[in-house]
């Protein structure tokens, strides 16, 4: 994980400096509604959810820059550069309809990738991307009504992106799939994390997949500003 760290900021940086000066190049920052899939903590029973009429709904913030290679000859209106997003905050609310106690899931990261933008038009650019997440910190906060509140947490996890924007001048609508995974371990009041005791995945399959570490894939629909 170490590596990943150092590989991200590497590739950040030295994106900046190739690409500095180009006018092509966009800073952006977008929020929107980010929706846990029926897959997230790896649960199989994409029944449960219904069953217990729990309801999954959070929110996604991320600012970040597309750097396009403009020495890269390819077609009229097509550019192939690398979007980074330096910010990438996600929380995730989970809550049973006949229940008080309420559970919130943080995850805080950044994402780097290539990025496939097309303009047709003046002012109008699609942009196609593919992105890894290196997930820095996450944390699930367990909200009890009448006891003391459960807090797991995790550094280090790692995931991918994919998805599209529409832009038209300033404005920008995006519109992508997250999924990510974490080790996120419990954190006791008196004896801090608790590396044998793990939020875990939720699946049943036996497979190859670790059950120490959290899937947490979402869809999110975003609308930002991009200069």
């Amino acid at each position: 994980m170490k590596k990943l760290f150092v590989v991200t900021v590497i590739m950040v940086f030295a994106a900046g400096l190739y690409a500095q000066g180009d006018l092509d190049n966009a800073f952006y920052f977008r929020m929107g509604y980010s929706k846990p899939t029926k897959t997230y903590w790896g649960v199989d029973d994409k029944s449960m959810w219904d069953d217990y009429d729990v309801k999954r709904n959070g929110f996604v913030f991320e600012l970040g820059q597309m750097f396009y290679f403009n020495s890269l000859k390819m077609a009229d209106g097509l550019r192939l550069g690398l979007n980074a997003d330096y910010i990438s905050f996600y929380y995730h609310g989970i809550k049973a309809e006949d229940s008080d106690d309420k559970l919130g899931h943080i995850l805080f990261g950044s994402k780097i990738g290539p990025v496939l933008s097309y303009s047709p038009v003046d002012k109008l650019v699609f942009d196609g991307y593919v992105k890894l997440n290196p997930v820095w910190v996450s944390s699930i906060v367990e909200q009890y009504e009448e006891e003391d509140n459960d807090v797991w947490l995790g550094f280090m996890g790692v995931g991918y992106s994919f998805g599209f924007n529409v832009r038209y001048s300033i404005l920008m609508v995006g519109f992508d799939f997250n999924r990510s995974w974490n080790k996120l371990q419990y954190l006791d009041e008196d004896d801090g994390l608790e590396s044998d005791i793990t939020w875990g995945n939720w699946g049943d399959d036996d497979g190859d997949e670790d059950k120490d570490y959290t899937p947490m894939p979402s869809f999110n629909i975003t609308i930002g500003l991009a200069f």
